[in-house]
């Protein structure tokens, strides 16, 4: 069982400090690497497996955001449900398949589904292009 104190050790340092007020979609991707690297130094120190396993998550949707930046400049941060009209992230098979399990882990009956699947959407392969 770790310690707070050893979790920090083993993870090389202590909690970083986010900026006051990141602006652009890449500023925005630097703080949010630098939260997640922060939550998973202290999510080490719960001992719990699955707690963890969220960071997996969260990094998993920091990538994608970042791909889906650099590739396809689309701005992440108005990708949610509650940005209609918006573009979406495009989510390649093998991401999906991380996520998911991921979740089975962190839910083991969870009832999983595909993109491609939900919300009766016209795809272009696991991407979503109903917006």
């Amino acid at each position: 069982m770790l310690t707070k104190e050893e979790a920090v050790t083993l993870l090389g340092g202590s909690r970083k400090e986010l900026p006051d007020s990141p602006q652009t979609p890449e500023e925005i991707l630097q703080a949010m690497k630098m939260a997640a690297s922060n939550y998973y130094r202290e999510s080490i120190a719960t001992n719990c497996h699955t707690f963890i396993e969220f960071t997996g998550l969260i990094n998993e949707y920091i990538k994608i955001c970042e791909r889906n930046l650099k590739q396809r400049g689309v701005d992440f941060t108005k990708t949610s449900a509650h940005c209609p009209g918006e573009p979406k992230l495009q989510i390649e098979d093998w991401e999906l398949h991380y996520i998911n399990d991921k979740l089975r882990c962190i839910f083991p009956n969870l009832q999983l589904v595909e993109i491609k699947d939900t919300l009766e959407a016209q795809t272009d392969g696991d991407y979503n292009t109903n917006g």
